[in-house]
């Protein structure tokens, strides 16, 4: 498993796992043999993916432009929808380049656009192996 992104001026706990099982099975309750629960996780699987992707696709040009509350909305949006869905890492990570950014400490915004992205497909990557079984 590839190492938590650090980026200077950006703080989390980088010791999170990818993926914290036990938040998604508490949300919906999944049940190995329940057909339903998983049609569940993948409904909201496939909404985060989504939307999130669709967010991220305008991430670059935000940074690129130096528009710090657009590189924010977007970061934050998928921060949430990440940690509803138990991405802990991917959630810490973005907590923490939104704090970075309300605080001032992250110095060009062009250094979060490969990890940023990078950290998103990690996390889908880790989601779909532990919970979307191939069809």
């Amino acid at each position: 498993m590839k190492p938590a992104p650090e980026i200077s001026g950006i703080e989390y706990d980088t010791s999170l796992p990818v993926i914290d099982i036990e938040q998604l099975e508490m949300l919906v309750l999944v049940d190995e043999d329940d057909e339903d629960s998983h049609a569940l996780v993948r409904e909201l699987y496939d909404l985060f993916n989504r939307e999130s992707s669709g967010k991220l696709n305008g991430l670059a040009s935000a940074c690129q432009a130096g528009d710090a509350s657009a590189v924010r909305k977007i970061i934050h949006f998928v921060a949430g929808s990440a940690g509803n869905l138990g991405l802990s890492r991917l959630c810490a990570f973005y907590r923490g380049i939104e704090k970075a950014i309300d605080l001032g400490t992250i110095s060009d915004l062009n250094l979060l656009i490969g990890p940023a992205v990078e950290e998103f497909e990690l996390a889908c990557k880790a989601f779909t192996e532990s919970f979307l079984p191939s069809s």
